[in-house]
């Protein structure tokens, strides 16, 4: 965890240096943009795929299996110096399946899950090559989302093994993006690709706590329209 907090503080460092200026008038004129965001991701679960855990498991135990979803949200970009403060909320849909084939443990059948997230992201964008592109051009996004999930579930099989659902999960979130249209009434457009690692969202026999791959994550891109 420490080496990940130095990485993102030198990363920040780094790129808060590049370009480096004073203030314009045109950035000090900048306001609060709104925009809104679609797309498709993959993710959401993390399944465990290490069956050693699992006591006279076969490695085909439990497999999982995940989807491409969509996703469709908002955000506010407020700016800070030369850089950006962003804030949304965004509805993900992921659809998983799980397989359990576990003659030790008597498992038998699938879960299918249909995932539905509400995520709350919050970046701090650094606005790369300062110097000869406008501000938003081209964005280094470095921060966190908060997660609510809801989980609909269907079993098929003759005995499945119980399981938790954690409502709340948080983590780190990365990604990069470029809004390089821009329309006579200075709305933009442009596009957004993000990846997401955080806390575990489902647990059963074969996705402990305990255990360190089962976690959260996706990866999204989306196309982006900012308002005037």
């Amino acid at each position: 965890m420490k080496t990940k907090t130095l990485i993102l503080v030198g990363m920040m460092s780094l790129a808060g240096c590049v370009g480096n200026r004073e203030i314009s008038k045109d950035d000090q004129k900048r306001k609060i943009h709104f925009g809104v965001e679609a797309g498709a991701n993959k993710g959401g679960i993390v399944e465990n795929t290490d069956m050693s855990y699992i006591n006279g498991a076969s490695v085909d135990a439990f497999s999982g299996a995940t989807r491409i979803g969509g996703h469709v949200g908002g955000h506010a970009t407020l700016p800070v110096g030369w850089n950006d403060v962003q804030v949304g909320m965004n509805y993900m849909y992921s659809p998983q399946t799980f397989t359990y084939d576990d003659d030790v443990n008597g498992y038998f059948g699938t879960r299918k899950i249909n995932l539905s997230q509400f995520i709350m992201p919050f970046t701090y964008n650094l606005n790369l090559f300062k110097s000869s592109l406008p501000a938003g051009t081209i964005c280094l996004k470095l921060g966190g989302a908060l997660e609510y999930n809801l989980a609909s579930i269907k079993d098929n099989g003759s005995h499945l093994p119980g399981y938790t659902i954690h409502p709340f999960t948080g983590g780190v979130a990365l990604g990069i993006s470029t809004l390089p249209v821009k329309f006579k009434d200075n709305s933009r457009m442009g596009l957004s690709f993000d990846v997401y690692k955080g806390s575990q969202i489902f647990e059963d026999l074969y996705n402990r706590k305990e255990f360190k791959m089962p976690t959260s994550s996706y990866m999204k891109l989306s196309l982006i329209y900012q308002f005037k």
